[in-house]
């Protein structure tokens, strides 16, 4: 049988090894060989710029809150008020408060909403010429320390029953403690409050009425606040404030705030008043210092607390007769609000004149809105000077006869 013929190599056709396997250039196989070698050459780029970007935020996140915790603890000790002090008002709390001048009587300056002693910088300085005149933080405000949650178990549980943190309630009786039993002031006593602490100051003069000359209530708080045109408070004060001031607290603990103010992108309170440099530096503080701006919240969410018991009062006594009483407000809460707020505002304060306070005298300071105990302290001034020199006029008569 004759062997088989071998099969000539076509011409066109080129030699390969037994062992290769010739594969097309565009053949799926070879793009996903190609891909795997490209991506073996991007991947430890990519992972390095990844720990490299992480690293930048890890820093983000730890070195501002560490840097602003570090400078409020030695801010703390540099910044507190010459001639302040902080008073134990029992159960491990500590009040700030500060006075000068001579009494009696004495006149205590309660601040607005959130805000602390600091407003009445350009008007203590004027009273202390008449009287002596006292300036203090609320609890957690300011200086001032937040409530502690851990006190003795007698007294807790009537704190959780009785006194719910920042509310009214709580507010006159840690005022009471503050002025009467830690630093025994000589009584009586010109309550001046502004917005929330006038309310603080008609409840404490309903429950100690003979500590109480006379009340100063500039721009003052009412509970009917939210009552008025549908509302319209509820909604800026649990929409806007509310938010607004935990913003900033977040800010704060990250350490965020105290970057915004070096860097001029937000302005702390009071920032265009002509104020020592104390004073600037003190708000800038506090803006920065996320406990003061959790009680700032506080003071906020639990109003209608504060509310309810106000009502309460009222309706277990009026303001007693023989207080005297002045209203200090402006042409409107705020100039740049809109109207509906401002109305709003006017309408409550009418409404807390007609119905609890007819026989007080009414002063309207023209040009002036909340902002009047820095704007326009003079104006604010004198009708606590007026007030103190009627108890004067009355004591004199009083030791004649």
């Amino acid at each position: 049988m004759p062997a088989p013929r071998k099969r000539k190599p076509d011409s066109n056709e080129k030699p390969s090894s037994d062992n290769t396997e010739t594969v097309d250039e565009k053949s799926p196989t070879r793009k996903q060989d190609k891909k795997t070698v490209t991506d073996q050459k991007t991947h430890p780029g990519f992972c390095r710029r990844c720990l490299s970007f992480g690293k930048y935020v890890l820093l983000l996140l730890i070195v501002p809150p560490f840097l602003n915790y570090a400078s409020l603890q030695r801010e703390a000790q540099q910044l507190l008020p010459s001639g302040g002090e902080l008073y134990d008002i029992g159960w491990s709390q500590k009040l700030f408060m500060m006075c000068h001048g001579k009494g009696p009587p004495t006149v205590i300056l309660d601040s607005p909403t959130g805000m602390s002693s600091d407003v009445w910088a350009l008007i203590w300085p004027k009273i202390s010429q008449h009287a002596k005149v006292c300036v203090y933080d609320r609890a957690g405000i300011g200086f001032s320390e937040r409530p502690h949650k851990n006190s003795s178990e007698s007294y807790g549980e009537m704190v959780d029953k009785r006194w719910q943190p920042f509310t009214a309630e709580k507010m006159a009786d840690d005022l009471f403690h503050l002025f009467t039993v830690s630093s025994q002031q000589e009584k009586p006593f010109i309550l001046v409050g502004a917005e929330l602490g006038a309310l603080v100051a008609q409840f404490y003069t309903n429950i100690y009425e003979s500590h109480v000359f006379g009340l100063v209530l500039i721009n003052p708080l009412t509970e009917e606040i939210f009552d008025q045109d549908q509302g319209v408070w509820t909604q800026y004060w649990f929409g806007q404030l509310v938010p607004t001031f935990q913003s900033f607290q977040l800010g704060a603990a990250l350490g965020l705030t105290r970057l915004a103010l070096l860097f001029g992108l937000i302005k702390q309170p009071l920032a265009m008043v002509a104020v020592a440099p104390d004073v600037h530096n003190r708000q800038k503080y506090l803006m920065c210092n996320p406990r003061h701006l959790s009680s700032v919240v506080d003071e906020h969410h639990f109003i209608n607390e504060t509310f309810s018991q106000m009502r309460t009062m009222r309706t277990l006594r009026s303001l007693p007769s023989n207080i005297s009483v002045t209203l200090v407000t402006g042409n409107y809460y705020d100039e740049q609000m809109p109207s509906s707020l401002n109305k709003a505002w006017a309408k409550s304060e009418r409404s807390l004149i007609s119905k609890y306070l007819p026989g007080s005298q009414h002063i309207v300071i023209n040009g002036a809105d909340h902002h009047m105990l820095y704007k326009k302290p003079l104006a604010v001034t004198e009708p606590i000077i007026k007030m103190i020199k009627l108890w004067k006029q009355k004591n004199k008569y009083s030791k004649k006869s």
